[in-house]
């Protein structure tokens, strides 16, 4: 049944104008209609698949590597799905009071706070299921993955560094090369380099996102990076991104990586940066427009890079 608040609501993006009226607040809880998130969340276990298999002791069948790639993407949709939805749940107060979150389905009443918890632990429980075909160790990993996702929201209350709690999503890392049975601390600085990187990146581009709600959010008491740095943004940020460029040239020069990589990935991420940093210091009313855009191209460029790699070494 739909209720009468959620008759009246029309949704301005055309993915969710296209849906069934009853469907359309579950996919704003999952952000069906901002793509983006799912790029940036699970290019870390593609790009993970990707690396492992260019380190693997072994030469890595290709059907494995596929299997891989198909597995672990299913989970990081599901994943960041479920993380969304908690997300709103634990929020609810706080959505109130910002004007970009007002409208969100739980706060019109379109979904009720039990439904969406048990709509929570319905897509953890179905990501979970999607596992059972990886070894072990990789929910494992997983468990460890969503109990940061569970604290994350909890994190903008008490501490200016939420943030940092989503850098553990550079746990994709040991996850991909478990996926595929090679041991994150045998190839312990490769392992690191890169989980640095997607750390590093996510903390930067989270920061990035939370400047657009910055004056709502100190007026609110909401804590975070763009709140705590808001005096030296640029400094914090060209920080991160130096730094995640280091992380990722070394794990280019550990694998052995030949110009593809260096070219394609490293090259990707400092366009990506670039643009991405240049709104930030001269923003427009099409900044979020370019920003977005920028990432996916950067992402792709990341992915490229690291799939030449694997066809020059004959993994395909």
């Amino acid at each position: 049944m739909v209720s009468k608040s959620n008759q009246e609501y029309k949704p301005k993006e055309p993915i969710l104008a296209c849906l069934p009226l009853w469907l359309v607040p579950y996919a704003e809880l999952v952000r069906i209609h901002q793509p983006l998130g799912y790029y940036l969340i699970s290019t870390p276990f593609v790009a993970g698949v990707a690396y492992t298999a260019l380190i693997a002791p072994s030469q890595v069948p290709t059907a494995l590597l596929l299997n891989r790639f198909l597995l672990l993407s299913i989970w990081s949709v599901l994943f960041r799905s479920a993380s969304c939805v908690w997300n709103d749940i634990i929020d609810l107060d706080l959505d109130q009071q910002i004007a970009r979150t007002k409208t969100r389905p739980l706060i019109r009443g379109a979904v009720s706070t039990s439904t969406a918890v048990i709509f929570t632990a319905a897509i953890y429980l179905l990501g979970f299921s999607v596992l059972t075909f990886l070894p072990r160790s990789c929910t494992v990993d997983a468990l460890f993955m969503v109990f940061w996702a569970l604290v994350y929201p909890f994190g903008k209350r008490f501490t200016y560094y939420p943030q940092l709690i989503l850098g553990f999503s550079g746990w994709a890392i040991p996850m991909a090369m478990h996926s595929l049975d090679v041991d994150p601390l045998v190839h312990f600085q490769a392992a690191l380099s890169m989980v640095a990187y997607f750390a590093l990146l996510i903390v930067m581009l989270d920061t990035i996102y939370a400047i657009q709600d910055m004056k709502e959010d100190m007026q609110v008491g909401v804590k975070s990076m763009a709140v705590r740095f808001r005096k030296s943004l640029n400094l914090l940020l060209s920080s991160l991104f130096y730094a995640s460029t280091i992380a990722l040239l070394v794990a280019g020069l550990i694998a052995g990586m030949g110009l593809p990589f260096f070219t394609l990935s490293v090259g990707g991420h400092l366009c990506r940066s670039f643009f991405v940093l240049k709104v930030v210091k001269q923003p427009s009313s099409s900044s979020e427009r370019y920003a977005r855009s920028a990432c996916k191209v950067g992402t792709w460029l990341l992915l490229s890079g690291l799939a030449v790699e694997c066809c020059m070494r004959s993994y395909v």
